[in-house]
């Protein structure tokens, strides 16, 4: 408790620091608005020397909660953007691919597209050997029509 009640500047600029590691570490991007409330109580203790340890501990935690959110708000639609949207998603990936259809197919079967066995979903009946096209997914099931 002794600790609790002496806090100084050094303090919240070690926790800072060590806060900064740790984010560099894991890349998880929740530490940092932690971290920088931690430092701005470094530097308001700098700047207030005798500030209350109770109001130290209350500002640390309000500012931690704002940076926080405010840094997810500010940063979610950076990291989210792409230029490549369907990377990640096989099945994206396939929409307007064409190929030759090697089983018989009534609204729903699977068959080899490439070096993956898919499932495949139609609105009718067609034939092996008919050239069909992705025109859609639900999941991981592709959703082909005839070629024409």
């Amino acid at each position: 408790m002794e600790l609790v009640t002496q806090l100084q500047a050094w303090h919240w600029f070690a926790l800072a620091v060590i806060l900064i590691v740790l984010e560099v570490t894991t890349t998880v991007g929740f530490l940092l608005g932690i971290a920088f409330a931690a430092l701005a109580l470094a530097i308001a203790g700098y700047v207030v020397p005798g500030l209350p340890w109770d109001w130290q501990l209350l500002s640390f935690g309000v500012l931690s909660v704002l940076l926080t959110v405010g840094y997810r708000r500010y940063f979610k639609p950076v990291n989210d953007a792409t230029d490549n949207p369907t990377l990640n998603d096989r099945a994206a990936q396939m929409i307007g691919t064409s190929f030759v259809l090697g089983v018989e197919l009534d609204r729903s079967g699977a068959d080899m597209v490439g070096d993956t066995r898919w499932a495949l979903r139609s609105a009718g009946r067609i034939d092996k050997g008919a050239r069909v096209r992705v025109v859609g997914v639900d999941g991981m099931v592709l959703r082909i029509e005839e070629d024409a």
